[in-house]
Formats: structure tokens, sequence, C-alpha cells
């Protein structure tokens, strides 16, 4: 009874293909454990579980051109290392994972919440935001590349969160949202708030002039500056628009609201 297995039977057994197989034995480190009288290249017991060791190898992250390295000359403890640095590759890619997940959660729901509160005012508690100024916008000058790249922050992934701007009668202030060392807090409470497009800047002179206009109607008192949010995530969804977001805070004493 013959106790060996061809390359074929060893490819199925291992589900790793014939090719893979081969490239192995030409980089040195997987050889069957001898060729028969018709040339078929036969594999025992040991060339298996070689093969299991380069396979999680493999798995691992270790190149196929130091192999032959770890196979012979590794100890217990390079082992030991080489698991503890695999591991913590895993965790951070696991990591970035479910921050991706929670970033595409994010879109999902504002998109929809979008699609159901756009174009109406409404009211909303909003927690505490801790916001740290990037740019300031005199009146009547507008954002430009130029601006965005001469004082970028040191801050990944900027445009997949909500930038503010905050407005007062002479400029507005561009901010992102920090964990460190905040320029300014805004209070936590109920903001008045509506969703809109962008096409242009009149469009935002529009939306402004429309809040005060309803804050007026609706006997509301206001706290602290106008709050005006980019969405630019959102415009995956409408590629020709911005989505943005008008906010105040105010001391609630809704007269019908939408």
């Amino acid at each position: 009874m013959n106790h060996y297995i061809t390359i074929g039977e060893l490819s199925k057994l291992m589900n790793v293909s014939v090719h893979q197989i081969r490239y192995f034995e030409e980089k040195e480190i997987l050889y069957p454990a001898y060729t028969d009288n018709n040339q078929y290249r036969m594999y025992g017991i040991d060339e298996i579980y070689q093969l299991a060791q380069i396979l999680l190898l493999r798995k691992l992250n270790v190149p196929v051109s130091t192999i032959n390295k770890s196979l012979n000359s590794f100890t217990t403890n390079d082992y030991h290392q080489l698991l503890v640095q695999s591991l913590s590759k895993v965790t951070t890619e696991i990591n970035q994972l479910i921050m991706l997940q929670q970033f595409i959660q994010k879109v999902l729901k504002e998109h929809e919440d979008w699609n159901n509160l756009e174009g109406n005012y409404h009211i909303k508690h909003v927690d505490t935001r801790h916001l740290k100024k990037w740019i300031e916008l005199e009146e009547n000058t507008t954002l430009t590349a130029r601006s965005l790249y001469e004082k970028k922050p040191q801050l990944s992934h900027l445009f997949e969160t909500d930038l503010h701007y905050l407005y007062d009668s002479k400029k507005a202030t561009l901010c992102f949202e920090t964990t460190h060392s905040p320029d300014i807090i805004l209070e936590k409470g109920s903001y008045l708030y509506k969703s809109f497009f962008v096409t242009d800047d009149q469009d935002i002179e529009h939306e402004i002039a429309e809040l005060e206009l309803y804050l007026t109607q609706h006997h509301y008192t206001t706290q602290g500056q106008l709050i005006i949010l980019e969405k630019s995530y959102l415009s995956m969804f409408n590629n020709d628009k911005l989505h943005y977001e008008i906010q105040i805070k105010i001391n609630p004493n809704p007269e019908g609201v939408a």
C-alpha cells in the first residue's frame, strides 16, 4: 500500500493550488518526499505538516523569502514574537474595520434622517461639542483650495466629519471637532436646525435670512452663535450638491415648529 500522495491530492487536502506548491518548491522551502518512476511528485506525512506550517507562516505575513530561515533557525522565542506582532497587526486592522463600520452606519443614518427631515425646521438635543479653530473667513471672503492647503490641520479623514462654521456679524470661523485642547466649546442643549443643499454661497446666505425670519416669527430666544455644519461625506448621494445643516441654540418655546 502506498502511503504517499500526489501533488494533486496534496493540493486538495490542503486547499492550496498545485501552482502554489510548485512555487514553494522553487523557493526551496518544500520538496516532495520522492519522485516516482513516472516523474510524479509524491508527498508523505512530513511534507503535509511542513506545508501546513508554511501556510500558517504566510498567514502570519512572513515573506516566502524568509520562511526557509524561519523553518530552519527560528527559536521558540522567535515564533512567540512573531505571533505577538501578528496579533498586534490584526488588532489594528480590526479596530480600523470597526471604525469603518461605525462611519458607514453614521452615513446611512444621516442620509435616512436627511430624507425624512430636509426642508423643514426641527428641534433636537445636541451634546457638548469641543471645537478647534481652523480658518477664519472675513466678511465677503470665500474658502479656497489654497487656504485649505496652507492651513491644513494634522487630522486624518477630515472631510468624513462634520465641519462647523460659526457665524457672527463680521466673520465665519471654520472649526472641526477635537478631543484635545479645544478653542471653543459649544454647550449642550436644544438646537433649532434645518437641513439643506448648497450649490453656491448665496444658498447659505438665503438660509441664514430664512432662519432669522423664522426665529422672529416664532419668538425664539437664542443663545450663542449661528452654526452651519458641512456634511461633505453625504455628497456621494448627490454629486452636484453639498449637504449642510443650519443650527442655533434656543430656549425652547416652540410655536408650530414643522
